[in-house]
Parts: C-alpha cells; sequence; structure tokens
C-alpha cells in the first residue's frame, strides 16, 4: 500500500530512455508516460522529471572497483543492520558525484518511477547496482516514495540478487512486466510483486501512416542474443521466408547494432530487394507500418510488443533475457520463441499465419485484450496514487496474466549470453550527464502525432509544455513556430506561456500603445477580447510574455493590461519611457486601479514604485506594501501546507504567549498591543505616501476584510479602523 498523503506535483523517471534513437525504448518509455497520465485529470498532470539512463564511462569503472562495497552498504541500509548510517553517507555521496544535477532533480520530486527495462543482470556496476543507486538513496536518505515498474527481474550474479531484492523489498510499489520476472521477483524473495504489462503495448500508430508498408510486407527486426554472426543467420531465415512466402521483407533498425542487418541484406538481395524505415523516424510510425505487415521475424521485445499491439503476429527469436519467452506465456503461448536452427517450426509458423491471416490477427486482439484491461486497472491506480490517496493495489495486478512459467528452466542460457556480452563492455567517454533534453526530443515526434490526428498524444504535449515551459523558445525556428501554431487551449491546460500574435507582437511601450491607444478613459471603457485565462510563469522572449499575460486580462478593462505591460517594460528595463508613463498612469487613475486591480497587481504596482523610488519616502512607502502582502502570503501558504483551515480556531484559548526565538515571544491575542501598533503605523505612512500611500492603504483594508492573521487576532476597534482605506 502506498500512502504519499499529497498529490503529485512533480515526478522523476529514472532511466528514462525515450529519447534514444531506438524504437523499443521509446515505445516503452512513452507508454510508461501514457500510462502515468491515463487516469489523470488534464489540469492535475505532473511535472515530468526525466533522468536518462547514463552512458558506461571512468566514473563507472571507478565505481566498479568498489561493487562490493556499495553491495554491502545497499544491504546494510535496506535491512537496518549496524554501520546503516555510514553505508548510506557513502551511497549518497557516489550518488550525487555521479548523477549531478539529476541527484537534485529526483530530491525536489514528489514521486521516484524506477524504470528499470532489462538493464539490470549484475554482470557488472552500470547494468546493476548503479541503476539502483539514485532510487535508492533517494527512498532512504530524502524519504521519497519510489515505485519500481515497467520492468524485467533478471540476474546473472547471486550476490546481485541478494542486493537486489534487498533494494526493491525497501520499495513503496515493485511492479514487473512479464511472466517470467513475476516467477522470478517471488523466487529472489520480493515481496508483494506485481504484474503490470509492459507500458508498450499502449503503442498508438500514426494515423495516416500505412503507405509506409504494404501487405505485401513482412518485417525483420533484430536480436541481442549472442553476437554479429547472428544477424547473417536472420537474414538467412528471412531470405527463406521471402522465398517461401512471396513477400517483401521490411528491415527495421531498431537499435544501433540492427544496422548489420541492413548490410546482410544489401548483400544478399541488393538495394532495390528490401525496404526499411529511417532511424529517425517516431516509434509510432514504425508502430504503424507494422500493423500493415503480415508479420513479424526477430528477437526484440519490443518490437514484438508493438507488432501484438497492432495485431501483427511475430515469429519470435530469442532475445537478451528470458523476457520473449515471459512474453509468449503472457500472450497464452500465441507467439512461442523459436530458436535461429529450428527452421521447420519457423516456416510452419509462416505457413500458418498466411493460411489464416484473419484467424492470427483475432488470436493476438484477443489475448492482448485482457493486458490492455489490466493497464486501465493499472492507469486508475497509478492516478490514486498521484492523488495523494492511499490505496491497496488492485487484485488483478497480484496475479500473472496468461500461462505460468519457470524463471528456472529459462535462466541458464541466458546468464551465459549476458556474462559473455559483458567481457566487451568498456568504459570511456566523458564523465558528465549531459543537458537538458533538446526542444526536437520533446516535441517533434508528440506534435506530429497530434497533427496526424492522433488525439493520444495532446496529452503528453500539454505536461512537456508544463515541464519544460522554455523549450519551445530554444527550439530551432521551424520547430519553434510548429509549436506555437497548436491550438491555444493547449497553452491555457498546460498553464504556459502562449505565442504572440503574428500581426500583433508587442515588444516596446510603441508596440503597447499601438494595442491599447494612447487615451487612458478610452481603455477604462476597452474590454480586452475573451476569458481571462489562469497567471502562467514568465517568459523569457518579451512577446510571448505579454501575449500570455493580455491573456490573463480577458474580458476586464484595456488599462488593467496596460498597466501591467507597463510594469513588465520597467522590469526588464526595455524602455526609460515607461517609467513616465507609469507614474502618470496612477497620478491620473489612482481610484480606477485600486478599485479594479487585484491583490497581486496591487502588491507588483507597490514593488515597481519601491524599484524606481529606492531611498525616498515614496519608495519605503511602497515597500510596506509589499512586506504585508508578502508576509500574509508566506503563512497562510505554511497553513495551507500543515493543513490549517479551520476558522472558527480559539486564538484565546493559548495559556499565555508562549516563547519564540532569540527572546521573542508570541503575540499576546486578546491583550497585546502589536497588531494595533503594526497596523496604525502602516496607515500613518499611507496617509502621506502619495500613490504608493493609496495602494497600501487599500491593501491594509482588503487584508483586514479577509480571513487573514492581521483580521483574525487584531482587536476590534482594529478592524474597524481598518474597514474603510484612508484618503
Amino acid at each position: 500500500m502506498i500512502s504519499i498523503g499529497y498529490p503529485v506535483r512533480c515526478i522523476s523517471v529514472v532511466n528514462f530512455t525515450g529519447f534514444r534513437a531506438n524504437w523499443g525504448c521509446q515505445a516503452t518509455s512513452w507508454g510508461l508516460v501514457d500510462l502515468l497520465n491515463g487516469a489523470m485529470p488534464v489540469p492535475d498532470l505532473p511535472h515530468l522529471r526525466p533522468v536518462p539512463l547514463l552512458g558506461r564511462n571512468p566514473a563507472d569503472l571507478a565505481m566498479e572497483r568498489q561493487r562490493d562495497q556499495i553491495h554491502q552498504a545497499i544491504e546494510d541500509v535496506a535491512n537496518a543492520r549496524p554501520g546503516a548510517d555510514a553505508g548510506l553517507r557513502f551511497l549518497e555521496t557516489l550518488c550525487t558525484q555521479r548523477y549531478g544535477r539529476y541527484a537534485q532533480q529526483v530530491r525536489h520530486s514528489d514521486l521516484v518511477v524506477l524504470q528499470a527495462e532489462g538493464t539490470m543482470a549484475g554482470t557488472d556496476i552500470v547494468r546493476g547496482a548503479r541503476l539502483l543507486l539514485l532510487p535508492f538513496v533517494a527512498r532512504h536518505a530524502w524519504k521519497k516514495p519510489v515505485i519500481a515498474m515497467n520492468q524485467t527481474i533478471y540476474s546473472c550474479d547471486d550476490d546481485f540478487t541478494r542486493v537486489l531484492t534487498a533494494a526493491y523489498n525497501s520499495f513503496d510499489m515493485v511492479a514487473v512486466r512479464e511472466n517470467i520476472s513475476f516467477d522470478a521477483a517471488r523466487r529472489a524473495g520480493i515481496r508483494d510483486v506485481l504484474h503490470i504489462p509492459d507500458a508498450a503495448f499502449l503503442v498508438r500508430p500514426r494515423p495516416g501512416g500505412q503507405g509506409l508498408a504494404t501487405p505485401g510486407h513482412f518485417a525483420v527486426s533484430g536480436t541481442a542474443y549472442e553476437g554479429a554472426e547472428t544477424y547473417s543467420r536472420l537474414i538467412g531465415i528471412a531470405d527463406h521466408l521471402r522465398r517461401e512466402t512471396g513477400l517483401r521483407p521490411l528491415v527495421l533498425v531498431s537499435a544501433s547494432e540492427d544496422r548489420a542487418l541492413v548490410d546482410q541484406a544489401r548483400q544478399l538481395w541488393g538495394d532495390g530487394g528490401f525496404d526499411t524505415l529511417p532511424t529517425e523516424a517516431p516509434h509510432s510510425v514504425v508502430a504503424s507500418a507494422l500493423q500493415r505487415c503480415r508479420f513479424l521475424l526477430g528477437g526484440r521485445y519490443h518490437m514484438a510488443i508493438m507488432a501484438a499491439a497492432m495485431a501483427t503476429p511475430v515469429i519470435q527469436l530469442p532475445g537478451n533475457t528470458y523476457k520473449n519467452e515471459g512474453l509468449s506465456a503472457m500472450l497464452d503461448g500465441l507467439i512461442p520463441v523459436r530458436q535461429p536452427e529450428d527452421l521447420a517450426a519457423i516456416t510452419a509458423d509462416a505457413a500458418a499465419i498466411m493460411e489464416a491471416p484473419d484467424r492470427a490477427r483475432d488470436g493476438l486482439r484477443a489475448a492482448v485484450a485482457p493486458l490492455h484491461d489490466r493497464l486501465q486497472v493499472a492507469a486508475q491506480y497509478l492516478a490514486q496514487v498521484q492523488q495523494g490517496e492511499t490505496v491497496a493495489a488492485p487484485d488483478l495486478l497480484r496475479h500473472a496474466p496468461g500461462q505460468a512459467i519457470s524463471a528456472s528452466d529459462h535462466l541458464p542460457v541466458y546468464r551465459a549470453n549476458s556474462i559473455r556480452r559483458a567481457e566487451g563492455f568498456s568504459y570511456h567517454g566523458a564523465a558528465g550527464v549531459g543537458g537538458a533534453p533538446a526542444p526536437r526530443d520533446l516535441f517533434e515526434a508528440r506534435l506530429d502525432d497530434l497533427q496526424a490526428g492522433d488525439q493520444g498524444a495532446r496529452s503528453s504535449l500539454i505536461q512537456i509544455m508544463k515541464s519544460f515551459p522554455g523549450a519551445p523558445e530554444r527550439a530551432r525556428p521551424t520547430l519553434r513556430e510548429a509549436i506555437y501554431r497548436l491550438p491555444l487551449d493547449l497553452f491555457r491546460d498546460a498553464r504556459v506561456p502562449r505565442p504572440p500574435s503574428e500581426d500583433a507582437q508587442m515588444r516596446t511601450l510603441e508596440d503597447i500603445l499601438r494595442v491599447c491607444g494612447p487615451d487612458l478613459r478610452a481603455m477604462c471603457d476597452r474590454i480586452v477580447p475573451g476569458q481571462p485565462a489562469p497567471h502562467r510563469p514568465r517568459a523569457a522572449d518579451l512577446a510571448v510574455h505579454l501575449a500570455t499575460l493580455r491573456e490573463e486580462f480577458g474580458g476586464s478593462p484595456e488599462l488593467l493590461f496596460y498597466h501591467a505591460a507597463l510594469i513588465t517594460l520597467i522590469r526588464r528595463g526595455q524602455d526609460d519611457t515607461a517609467i513616465a508613463k507609469f507614474r502618470a498612469l496612477w497620478a491620473e487613475m489612482p481610484d480606477f486601479l485600486c478599485a479594479r486591480l487585484n491583490a497581486r497587481w496591487l502588491v507588483s504596482a507597490c514593488d515597481t514604485f519601491a524599484d524606481i523610488s529606492r531611498g525616498s519616502s515614496e519608495g519605503t512607502t511602497a515597500l510596506l506594501g509589499s512586506v504585508l502582502i508578502n508576509t500574509v502570503k508566506l503563512y497562510e501558504t505554511e497553513r495551507e501546507a500543515l493543513g490549517i483551515s479551520d476558522e472558527s480556531a480559539n486564538y484565546r484559548s493559548m495559556a499565555g504567549p508562549p516563547p519564540l526565538h532569540d527572546g521573542l515571544t508570541a503575540y499576546g491575542v486578546g491583550g497585546g498591543e502589536m497588531v494595533g501598533n503594526l497596523l496604525d503605523r502602516i496607515r500613518v505612512a499611507a496617509l502621506s505616501g502619495g500613490a504608493p500611500g493609496r495602494i497600501v492603504g487599500e491593501l491594509l483594508t482588503r487584508t483586514m476584510q479577509a480571513h487573514t492573521a492581521y483580521a483574525r487576532l487584531a482587536p476590534e476597534g482594529v478592524r474597524a479602523a481598518c474597514a474603510v482605506p484612508p484618503r
């Protein structure tokens, strides 16, 4: 049972691989985002903080030499053994050194999701304890809730199995993605393991992309099993199926090593004997192509899932772990794993598919349907978790679908393969963690999917805009323009700055006067078009910021926007004339502004007077208004965070003023004069402070009329005296 106790506003996904040029990584990572968002209301979507799988480099080689010490520390901390405190300090130091800014990012998140995928095997530190390090430290040192999901449980080392089990049993939730891992997790002693199918099952084909392949194609993907000689054998099998079925091969390069497939295909068939897809194509395009193929041949786990999700039959070959066998069991044995040398069985599978294609597709649809139901249940559960509810995991997720299958029956051969492959690992390159995701990686594929008609991409785009509000401004011009052409409701739902209209961009005072006109009285009567939009963060681009700001005043007098625009120009140092315009506005229209501006903009006016009148009585008076309201904001925020909202609290029940810090004591409710004296001094300053004094007086009155500490604790006579703004 997970109990966060508050709504999740920021979520870190550790080992997010969606930015990789690997279709399987894209499908599973963006599928995980869809799963987390699936049952969440759009306004409540949390900020997404992806942490990529860092490349192997010399920093990891140094950690490799400390592997035994790292393993011991994890077990000591997880099992609360003697030495756990020292072990945790050691792990936290390693974590902050290796993950840099990502460690701070996770430290300030509300929820941590470890997506281990198939990368943990225990063959070396990168494929073992390093992947556990960041979520483990987050759970124990920073007290963050941690859930592990979208993963295969697989270990080639008994010592690492103990470490893995100890770490996972200290997390708040552990879910596996296929049936062998469900058995392996239980055998390892991982408690309360859940079964949530791989999120790649949520893949959506790009609408209108069917022309990339035809029913006259069959697809060929690679495999991570064994070495380079596997590809010549695989293309040989594909050539046999090409001759047997009369279909044309579509060679898919899902991972960098799969380029060998194209080389082998070119040698055998020539450039005109097969088709392929550009490696930069997104996974939604690949799903669309798979949907049109008669079947898929290969050992790539996620390619098999994408094909199955498209109801395209699969002839599976071995992968890098037993996850392919686990996938087959999950689908009731419909796509058994064939050994490459078993050409008779592979040929029979292809013949059965060709003989009854509709039956093959219908069988897959029937097997995949319960997995989609399970994913829907999981999405609802994860939404409850993110909304801060304390809920038990649904019973459906506590059992594996399809057929039971034993991990021990399939582990030995894959262990040997993983250990053999690990002998070629090298530690090279820079030790940094890289920069922020590029706007192209964040937006391009989802933008294209939405424009092609995939409405499911909408939530992801909104979340990305919300999580990376400055990214569109960093994009290359063509991509930035495409983002800015998105419907404005996406910007409003994401609560991020909106693009400026091409015919009404505002960057200078002259631009603002062109939109608002020079006549202040006319601005009072003219209404800003549209409905009021929510406040959104500051945009670096001035035109974007002013366009967004104008939307906030939809339905309000133009003069209020003009006032806000002047403040923006002054704060950005764009135009000294704006200061004179600001002073003139308050000299001519103080009654209208005090009556119509909300407290947020009245405080902004105080801040502006304080900035442009430093050292003068006018600036000092303005500063009083800022201090008054910002103090209210601080303690009211703390009350909200502590869940204190009882308006009937009896403040006079305290037995004497308790001591505070540095010789201070609390205010004596009912007998003290502090509140009355403080407010009286503010009122006196407001009476002699010109326009800033007028604003401070208005803010003071509103403060005493609202449910604030000043109003709650002030004597009755003081509240009455502050009921009317001083003039």
